[in-house]
């Protein structure tokens, strides 16, 4: 599937998932904003995410988080410093959604899904990222 139209269904399955937790989603117009959706909090609190796929790769999720689009010079990767409060990453193999703080890292990450060789502390573990058990966010 083309990278977009992945884009695309990743983001209409978000959608759909917190619309069944009774999370109210905002979505701003047009395709210019640094965040894909706007969420409201219990506490009526509203939350910037950038919404990104995740993948499968040597026993992890993995994701960027960095943007792309295209100018005249080609593709340019922008990355997210302080414009979203959350990423929120849907891996479609796992059929998972993880909340992600915007400064827990910069240009990717991966959570660790298999158990490694060798567990390091930089390890990152999926079930610390989990949506339902980050939701609402602390």
């Amino acid at each position: 599937m083309e990278i977009h139209r992945k884009g695309d269904l990743t983001e209409a399955v978000v959608i759909a998932e917190l619309m069944k937790r009774s999370v109210p989603v905002s979505i701003p117009f047009g395709d210019n904003e640094r965040y894909d959706i706007v969420t409201e909090t219990p506490d009526g609190g509203l939350l910037k995410l950038q919404i990104k796929t995740g993948w499968m790769a040597d026993g992890t999720i993995a994701f960027h988080g960095t943007s792309q689009h295209t100018n005249a010079t080609g593709n340019v990767y922008e990355e997210h410093s302080d414009d979203v409060d959350f990423f929120l990453v849907y891996c479609h193999e796992l059929e998972s959604m993880y909340l992600v703080r915007e400064d827990e890292f910069q240009t990717r990450m991966s959570l660790r899904v298999e158990e490694p060789e060798q567990v390091k502390p930089s390890t990152n573990w999926p079930e610390e990222y989990e949506f339902d058990a980050n939701w609402p966010p602390a």
